[in-house]
């Protein structure tokens, strides 16, 4: 017996941002930062201040500027003008994130002199959001459960719980193996840095195999194997005999028949040979009568 494999469509929950923010604003130093592919992001580049100008680049690629106080005069380069906003208090919102903008950013901070006041490193991270998880389970013939659960997205990370009971031993991992009395509600939770997703089932045991099946079931694969083999060997030397009875009967019949024409031609031949005597003779006694010639002298 084969392994039991089922794919249940289970109850799903989910929770995802429709944004990501991160906040520049306060600390000096490196910040790490995550964006969900295709959603919004938002970056706070600097608290209410005056007179203060922020420059935020990408590598070497100037991406924009912003005048704060009552001169505000924001610069943006054309490339994302079709997909950003930029707002009064200094917050930089970048719709429709690609894999592309993933990256290190740099931003600063002058004073209305031109001396530099701060400087901060982004490092942005874009992912794929977690897709609804689908759990399916596995019966192994020791009567065990194998469940697996299957999802999409980046930097996935698998959590399971079991009545709301957390399984610490398979955290990270997207296979379980459970006995039959641990049979209960088992839940798969996926996430990563921008979304996170679960799904729950309700695990019924799995019946105990016997292992003296498999020898069984193997012994009886090869006899009927070897009676097949068997009827076909019988089948192929019976065919073949007949074949030869036949070929042997036809052979006799042929060569019986030939010797009959034979005899017959031979037949035929000397009865010709007879019929042409008498031919012979008329002309042997056409040749005296001609001998005979009237006009010859002293003929009797």
């Amino acid at each position: 017996m084969d392994p039991m494999i089922i794919i249940v469509l289970v109850v799903t929950a989910a929770t995802q941002v429709s944004a990501t923010a991160c906040n520049l604003s306060h600390d000096n130093g490196t910040h790490q930062c995550y964006g969900a592919l295709g959603e919004a992001l938002f970056v706070v580049l600097a608290a209410d201040s005056g007179n203060e100008v922020i420059r935020l680049t990408k590598g070497d690629k100037y991406i924009l500027d912003i005048k704060t106080g009552k001169d505000w005069k924001p610069k943006l380069q054309p490339e994302f003008k079709n997909r950003s906003e930029l707002f009064n208090n200094g917050t930089f919102r970048l719709d429709r994130v690609l894999k592309n903008d993933s990256g290190d950013y740099q931003m600063e901070t002058y004073n209305s002199e031109g001396s530099l006041l701060r400087r901060v490193n982004m490092r942005l991270q874009i992912q794929a959001p977690v897709s609804v998880p689908v759990l399916s389970h596995l019966c192994l013939p020791n009567g065990e459960t194998l469940v697996t659960c299957s999802s999409e997205g980046d930097g996935l990370q698998y959590s399971w719980t079991m009545s709301g009971q957390p399984l610490t031993r398979s955290i990270a991992f997207n296979a379980v193996t459970l006995k039959n009395s641990d049979m209960a509600e088992l839940t798969c939770l996926v996430q990563n840095n921008v979304s996170r997703r679960n799904s729950t089932i309700d695990l019924l045991a799995c019946p105990v195999v016997s292992s003296q099946f498999p020898f069984v079931a193997v012994t009886v694969a090869v006899a009927l194997i070897v009676g097949t083999l068997t009827l076909l060997l019988a089948l192929y030397v019976g065919i073949n005999h007949l074949c030869k009875k036949r070929r042997s009967r036809y052979d006799t019949s042929v060569s019986i028949n030939k010797d009959e024409e034979v005899v017959y031609a031979d037949v035929k031949i000397d009865k010709q040979r007879k019929q042409r005597t008498p031919a012979t003779d008329m002309a042997e006694y056409g040749q005296i009568n001609m001998a005979g010639n009237p006009d010859v002298a002293g003929s009797p």
